[in-house]
């Protein structure tokens, strides 16, 4: 039997075509949280979002929010050999000052409505 030198051209998988999908819907998802928390930190606010404490809080939260969608929806998927204490410790890391802006961001507004 002879087998024959098959050509294969580009089909595109089930894998490649999900991946493309969640790249294509988490990156603006990422984008928007991080233009958010750029716009939280230095743009101009009143009411409660006037308060230091709050504006900024919560524009880190958001930041690391972008941050951690970008991290797991994406760079996880497109580069699964990365070294896992890496990505682990980054996320880890982004998750936690997630986490205590996130607090700041409550007690401080919960402190400015009192005044």
């Amino acid at each position: 039997m002879r087998m024959e030198h098959v050509r294969r051209s580009y089909i595109p998988t089930q894998r490649t075509l999900s991946l493309a999908l969640i790249v294509l819907s988490a990156l603006p998802w990422s984008l928007s949280l991080g233009v958010f928390g750029l716009w939280l930190i230095f743009g101009e606010h009143h009411g409660g979002l006037g308060e230091p404490a709050v504006r900024m809080s919560s524009g880190i939260a958001a930041l690391c929010a972008g941050q951690i969608v970008f991290l797991l929806c994406i760079a996880d998927r497109v580069f699964p050999r990365t070294h896992r204490v890496i990505s682990r410790t980054l996320e880890g890391g982004l998750g936690a000052i997630f986490l205590g802006s996130a607090v700041v961001c409550a007690i401080a507004s919960v402190m400015s409505w009192g005044g």
